[in-house]
């Protein structure tokens, strides 16, 4: 099982829906229920949408705890579906529901800090220029590499841009996968959570980013980053479906 289950703290009054399509089935649902419809100082948020929503309210409102609806494939204990919703905030309101903890990943370049929840990603700014790079982490060290990047996730993470760069789903640790590297052949794999990963970009210009964020901090030649576990947490409302 991926992630901490604890149980619930406190009574939830106060929402807030952060949507990216038509949220009006979702607030009449939560006020048929009698919950409060708020605009800050919610005590849970209801992320109606697909992960990109899931991110962007992390971001937005870290560690809040959310409730996801997914207007796309569930995929994981968490995620729940529209017709779910009365039922699941029933259950809410009743204190039968469990927290639901995942961790988070942060970098630091340049005298900046970007925190993630899916992954921190390495990737070329120019479609037309590859990264060199070299890339550290528990005494291995990867020295010009050259090719469009790396993803560092998260078991969150696991199954999104990870995956498509090679990456196998994990359930612990922090995932490592190099993005069409041109002059050798890395597997992917997982270090424990506690590891930190060191980059330094030896050619330019390349993107560091977090998620779906669109700050992100430029790297050029000489430029280092770090990436390690952050010491915040994602929390998210898990409710028996039995």
């Amino acid at each position: 099982m991926v992630g901490n289950l604890s149980r619930a703290p406190k009574k939830l009054e106060k929402v807030l829906v952060v949507f990216r399509r038509d949220a009006l089935k979702v607030r009449k649902v939560l006020a048929a229920e009698g919950f409060e419809l708020v605009e800050e100082k919610p005590d849970f948020i209801v992320c109606y949408g697909g992960d990109g929503t899931v991110l962007f309210s992390e971001r937005k409102f870290p560690g809040i705890l959310k409730l996801i609806i997914k207007t796309s494939r569930a995929c994981r204990m968490y995620d729940y579906d529209l017709n779910d919703l009365s039922m699941l905030l029933s259950r809410i309101k009743a204190g039968n529901y469990q927290i639901h903890t995942e961790m988070k990943l942060e970098t630091q370049a340049k005298g900046k800090r970007l925190v993630g929840l899916n992954e921190i990603q390495v990737h070329l700014k120019l479609p037309i220029y590859a990264v060199r790079f070299s890339f550290s982490v528990d005494g291995k060290e990867y020295d010009d590499l050259i090719g469009d990047g790396v993803v560092v996730a998260t078991s969150f993470g696991s199954t999104g841009y990870y995956k498509a760069t090679g990456g196998e789903s994990f359930e612990k640790g922090i995932g490592v996968s190099f993005n069409n590297l041109h002059n050798r052949k890395v597997r992917s794999f997982v270090v424990p959570e506690d590891s930190v990963i060191n980059l330094t970009v030896t050619r330019g210009p390349a993107l560091l980013l977090a998620d779906n964020n669109e700050n992100f901090i430029e790297l050029n030649a000489g430029n280092s980053a770090s990436i390690r576990k952050s010491g915040s947490v994602a929390n998210f409302i898990y409710v028996s479906r039995t």
